[in-house]
C-alpha cells in the first residue's frame, strides 16, 4: 500500500509552458519537487504516487448555466453574478481572483484545469479527491493580508521564509523555489490541510468550490 501524499499543481494554461508540481506526505515531508509540461506526464506522476488529495491552481469549473466560454455560444449563466459564487466570495474576503466568465482573459487555463481534473479521475488508479486551490488566498490566510508581491526579490525572500516555518523540509531547496514552485507548495499544503479538516470551502458544491486553510 502507497503512503499519503498530497500534491498541489501550479497549472499553466497551455504544455509550451511547464507546470511546477509538488507533493508533501502526510508529516510535511518533501516527496516531489519539479516541472512538467505534458497533461500525460502529470497524470503519470499522479499515477505513480496516487495522492490523496490534489490540489490544483486554477479554475476547475464553469457558472452554473454555462456550457463554455465562448461568447458565440448561446450558453448563458443562470445568476445575474455570471461569475462563480466562490470567486464572489472570495471577493467578499478582499481576495481578488480571475475571472469565470465569458469575458475572462483565462479562458484557456480554465479549460485546461477541467479537462485535466476530468482525465486524473478517469485515468489515475486509485485518485483521490482533486480540489481546486487559490494560491494567494492561502497566502493571505496563513501569512497575513500584507504580502509582498511574489514577482520582487522581496516578494521571494518573504515567501521562503514563510515557508520554510512551515514546511521544514523545503529548506534545502530554497535557493531553487520560484515563486511557481512556492505556489505548488502553497497547493500542496493546502491539500494537506484538507486532508486534516483544517479547511474552509468557498461556494457551492453543485457549481465548484475553492478550499482555502480556515
Amino acid at each position: 500500500m502507497k503512503y499519503p501524499t498530497f500534491f498541489g499543481i501550479d497549472l499553466t494554461s497551455a504544455e509550451a509552458k511547464p507546470s511546477a508540481c509538488l507533493g508533501l506526505d502526510s508529516e510535511s515531508q518533501l516527496v516531489y519537487l519539479g516541472f512538467l509540461t505534458k497533461d500525460k506526464d502529470i497524470i503519470a506522476l499522479l499515477d505513480f504516487y496516487s495522492p490523496q488529495v490534489i490540489a490544483i491552481d486554477a479554475p476547475l469549473s464553469l457558472p452554473l448555466g454555462l456550457c463554455c466560454l465562448e461568447e458565440t455560444c448561446l450558453c448563458q449563466p443562470k445568476f445575474p453574478r455570471k461569475n462563480r459564487q466562490c470567486d464572489q466570495e472570495l471577493r467578499q474576503h478582499g481576495i481578488p481572483c480571475y475571472p469565470t466568465s465569458k469575458k475572462t482573459f483565462v479562458k484557456d487555463l480554465i479549460y485546461r484545469g477541467i479537462e485535466l481534473k476530468t482525465r486524473i479521475k478517469r485515468e489515475v488508479q486509485q485518485a483521490g479527491q482533486v480540489i481546486e486551490v487559490y494560491p494567494f488566498a492561502s497566502k493571505v490566510r496563513l501569512f497575513g493580508k500584507t504580502l509582498p508581491r511574489k514577482t520582487t526579490k522581496q516578494g521571494m525572500c518573504f515567501l521562503r521564509e514563510k515557508l520554510g516555518e512551515i514546511l521544514p523540509s523545503l529548506k534545502p531547496y530554497s535557493d531553487i523555489l520560484d515563486h511557481d514552485l512556492c505556489d505548488a507548495a502553497v497547493a500542496a499544503y493546502t491539500a494537506l490541510l484538507y486532508h486534516q479538516n483544517r479547511v474552509e470551502a468557498l461556494g457551492n458544491s453543485k457549481e465548484g468550490l475553492i478550499f482555502i486553510p480556515d
